[in-house]
């Protein structure tokens, strides 16, 4: 008799566990508690769906307790297996740099095809069907849902963590997780807008612009930085947001004191400040009757002129030739470090993942089961592992999936007795 598993969760990592355990000749029950499946799937990649990531590093570049129980799953199943895998359900494929999407440029696509392959295989998808409790009893695992309970030799736990709660994550994984005695190290935003201080930032909505920004830790000691990131920079009326600032947010929503933090901008990060001093100075001799905002005209967009000017204290109505040459020094060093102070990040409404979840210590490290119940498995991002954006935590997504699935698969029937679950 095939083992039978109850997979929680159609998003992407128990989609994929579901696959990989039917292709293994289990029996498989997926449930999700949303109408449809795969909606946070959908998405992704800003509706593209950004499948992985060729960064050769990628196994590297994970957080939180699970950053190496990650690191070795997207060695054993990283981007050549997720590339292998889409193409045999004839999916095409198109890289972008180092990002990997669908050759059609629609997460649908790649939703489609997955859920065919569950039909294929004979896998029951049962939606509004909320995982609330588990229990083992009787030789075998009792799954509650709102409506009914279900018994499995072995479940997978895909419910999701707390990062955009209207596609179904709303952190009820934890509860069950929690029940069951396992550890959840606190949840906070990750790869999500960040809260900044000052009036100015009014006149910058709608702002865009390159720039390296730096995260600080400001102590009585002096300044430690805790990330740096460069590319587009998008200013809100709130603060800052782009893939740079999502890339360092995670060290923000989990930092103890987060008054202490600062973002250092520079706004030219391609440039010197030797080079721009001369620049500058050749510039103001040229047209010492221009009012100062012409000068840095070509450099700036107009908006942010405004701000540094106001830093640096010259009124934006001063000729460029009654500008001495301190305040220029004192004009580039603004432009090459606009400091902002940081308030927090935006809520999980809008955070694309989450740092913290279930303590990966908890977990067998080879076969996501977990180390204190027989039979059960956790994957995705219910566990406490997070990645880059660009496909990192995708990918996270398929490697877990297909981890659990195969093992819960090829799990031996069970004699053990967890009455005292």
């Amino acid at each position: 008799m095939s083992n039978r598993i109850i997979v929680a969760g159609a998003g992407a990592s128990g989609i994929m566990a579901a696959i990989a355990a039917a292709r293994q000749g289990a029996s498989v029950t997926l449930l999700e508690a949303m109408e449809r499946p795969g909606k946070k799937l959908l998405l992704t990649g800003n509706g593209r769906c950004n499948l992985t990531n060729l960064d050769p590093s990628l196994p590297e570049k994970y957080f939180g307790s699970g950053s190496k129980v990650a690191e070795t799953l997207t060695r054993k199943a990283g981007a050549s297996f997720t590339h292998s895998f889409f193409s045999g359900l004839g999916l095409l494929t198109t890289a972008k740099g180092d990002y990997v999407y669908p050759y059609c440029g629609q997460s649908q696509a790649v939703l489609s095809v997955l859920l065919c392959e569950l039909r294929r295989l004979g896998v029951k998808l049962k939606c509004k069907e909320k995982v609330t409790g588990l229990y083992y009893s009787e030789g075998a695992w009792h799954v509650k849902t709102e409506t009914w309970t279900y018994q499995a030799d072995s479940v997978i736990l895909s419910c999701g963590s707390m990062a955009a709660p209207a596609t179904g994550s709303d952190g009820s994984g934890y509860l069950v997780a929690e029940d069951l005695g396992h550890t959840v190290l606190s949840p906070a935003p990750a790869l999500v807008p960040v809260i900044c201080e000052g009036s100015f930032l009014q006149q910058l909505f709608g702002v865009r612009c390159r720039a390296r920004v730096s995260l600080m830790e400001h102590t009585v000691e002096g300044r430690a930085l805790l990330g740096s990131e460069t590319g587009e920079l998008q200013w809100t009326k709130y603060g800052v947001s782009g893939i740079v600032v999502f890339q360092l947010s995670r060290f923000i929503s989990t930092h103890p004191n987060q008054k202490a933090l600062r973002f250092h901008l520079d706004l030219l990060p391609d440039f010197e400040e030797e080079e721009l001093a001369g620049g500058l100075e050749k510039r103001k001799k040229e047209i010492p009757n221009e009012r100062i905002p012409v000068l840095l005209s070509g450099m700036l967009n107009e908006k942010l002129t405004g701000a540094v000017l106001s830093r640096t204290g010259i009124p934006p109505k001063t000729m460029c030739g009654a500008v001495p040459e301190r305040q220029i020094f004192d004009l580039i060093r603004n432009i090459k470090d606009f400091s902002l102070k940081i308030k927090g990040t935006k809520s999980f409404d809008i955070s694309q993942v989450c740092a913290g979840g279930i303590d990966c210590g908890e977990i067998n490290p080879d076969t996501l089961e977990s180390r204190l119940h027989s039979g059960v498995y956790f994957t995705g991002e219910l566990l406490d592992v997070d990645g880059p954006c660009g496909g990192y935590n995708l990918q996270w997504a398929w490697s877990s999936g297909y981890i659990a699935g195969c093992a819960a698969a090829k799990k031996e029937s069970r004699s053990y007795d967890n009455s005292d679950s």
